[in-house]
C-alpha cells in the first residue's frame, strides 16, 4: 500500500508547459491531475487509475509505471515500497527521452528533487470498496469478462480471425518444408 507520494519539484513546471502547448495537451494536464488526486484519494489500484496505465508498461526503469494521458501524452511514476514517486509528465517523445536518461535511477526518501506527502487513506466508504490498495494480481476479474469468455468459442474465434486462422492440414503439409 502506497503510504508516501514523493511530486517532483519539475512537476508544477511541465504541468504549466502542457497547459499552455494548446488544448489537447491542456486536456492532458488535466487528465494527470485527476490520476493524482484518484491516487493520493484511493491508491495506485484503484480502478479509475489501473484504466489510465499504458498496456505495453515500462520495463527500461525498475518498478516503473507510465500512464496514458491522451494525444500521446504520458505520466511517469516508481514505486518504492511504500513510496510512490510521481517523475515526469510530457508528450510521448520527451517521455521517452526522460526515460532514457533515467534508465539507472535508484530513488529514495529524502530525495531533494521530490516532495513529499504522505497519503490518507479515506475511511470505508462506498467509493473505496471498489477502490482499495490491493495487489493487481487480488482484484478479481470483471463479471463482464467472464460471460463475455462464455460466449465465445472456437467457431465464433475462427470466424473474426479467419485470416489469422490456419487450417491445421495445411499447416502440417508445411512443417516438414521448415525443417529441411
Amino acid at each position: 500500500m502506497i503510504q508516501y507520494i514523493h511530486y517532483s519539484k519539475f512537476l508544477p513546471k511541465q504541468l504549466l508547459g502542457l497547459r499552455k502547448t494548446g488544448k489537447k495537451a491542456e486536456l492532458a494536464a488535466s487528465k494527470c491531475e485527476a490520476i493524482l488526486n484518484d491516487i493520493k484519494q484511493y491508491g495506485c489500484q484503484c480502478e479509475s487509475v489501473l484504466g489510465k496505465r499504458t498496456r505495453c508498461g515500462e520495463l527500461r526503469i525498475r518498478n516503473c509505471v507510465k500512464y496514458h494521458l491522451g494525444s500521446g501524452y504520458r505520466l511517469v511514476t516508481i514505486r518504492a515500497d511504500r513510496h510512490l514517486f510521481i517523475c515526469f509528465v510530457g508528450s510521448h517523445e520527451e517521455t521517452n527521452q526522460w526515460i532514457e536518461n533515467h534508465r539507472l535511477i535508484e530513488l529514495a526518501p529524502g530525495d531533494p528533487l521530490y516532495r513529499c506527502e504522505e497519503r490518507v487513506s479515506p475511511l470505508d466508504t462506498e467509493e473505496t470498496k471498489y477502490c482499495d490498495d490491493t495487489s493487481v494480481d487480488n482484484i478479481e476479474e470483471d463479471s463482464y469478462e467472464n460471460e463475455l469468455r462464455a460466449r465465445l468459442d472456437e467457431s465464433v474465434l475462427r470466424s473474426i480471425f479467419q485470416g489469422l486462422f490456419m487450417n491445421p492440414a495445411l499447416a502440417s503439409d508445411k512443417i516438414p518444408e521448415i525443417l529441411d
